[in-house]
């Protein structure tokens, strides 16, 4: 009976509402899980009010313990690739938030992650974390560079690729102001924050990663949930991370604007991408 009786315990510390008993990320993860994608798959984030994420907006609207997967910062050569496996592996779809620079240097990158389903949206061209201090016309050009280079990423995909580019935007370091989200909000782009981030950009270790997200996400219920695929230890706690949260009966949906959404960031006045 004994191995049964330990085989309990684990199951229970598993579904404990806190951070406790959170196994470490460099445990062998489970297999692949389906209960852990939401059965609504996708969420179309309505166009009004325009800006999500409760650290700085409204509540982004998702099901009940539902995680949607936001990943800053890349494409990263590196790790980029590992992060879409480990996605892959769990049938998980996420959106990427790519900085413009490094969408422009490596485009087959931006192209792999909408081959294999995932949204890319813009998170600048440079990422400048004081963007809100720029004069108007440098943060509009730094907007429109970032945005272009993701469509030219895109130009020659095939049109169901292409429209992964979502009408999304994040500002780098979450550091906006209203007059850029309302000129944003003008050409039909909706700026995401989050309702829990991983601090993965703090150096913290991949333990440290996994049990802080976890906690972040129980008090939250859930949300747009902040990672980095540039931070290593962020990756090792992924898999680990994806699994646990799967297990405490969270399930992933992915953000959209939509078809709709898409149309009225591509035929608004002045877009900042095509159709």
């Amino acid at each position: 009976m004994r191995p049964i009786l330990i085989l309990m315990a684990v199951l229970l510390a598993l579904w404990l509402p806190s951070a406790e008993g959170v196994p470490s990320a460099g445990a062998t993860p489970v297999e692949a899980s389906n209960p852990g994608v939401s059965p609504e798959g996708v969420v179309v984030l309505p166009a009004r009010p325009g800006r999500y994420g409760n650290l700085q907006h409204v509540r982004t609207p998702l099901p009940p313990r539902s995680i949607a997967l936001t990943f800053d910062d890349g494409p990263d050569p590196t790790y980029l690739p590992r992060v879409l496996d480990i996605l892959d592996a769990r049938g998980i779809k996420a959106t990427f938030f790519f900085v413009g620079v490094y969408a422009e240097r490596r485009p087959d990158l931006v192209r792999e992650v909408t081959r294999r389903g995932h949204n890319v949206a813009s998170h600048s061209w440079s990422h400048p974390t004081r963007l809100r201090y720029w004069t108007p016309a440098e943060a509009h050009r730094e907007i429109r560079r970032g945005f272009a280079a993701l469509d030219g990423a895109l130009a020659d995909s095939p049109p169901e690729q292409r429209a992964r580019l979502e009408p999304l935007f994040r500002f780098p370091g979450l550091n906006e102001s209203p007059a850029l989200a309302g000129w944003l909000g003008e050409r039909g782009i909706l700026v995401v924050s989050a309702e829990g981030g991983t601090d993965d950009w703090r150096g913290l270790g991949a333990d440290a990663i996994l049990r802080r997200t976890v906690s972040v996400m129980e008090a939250s219920g859930g949300g747009v949930l902040i990672l980095h695929e540039t931070r290593p230890n962020m990756i090792r706690a992924l898999p680990a991370l994806l699994d646990t949260l799967t297990a405490r009966g969270f399930t992933f949906v992915q953000i959209t604007a939509g078809p709709e959404g898409r149309e009225r960031a591509t035929e608004a006045p002045d877009p900042l991408f095509g159709p």
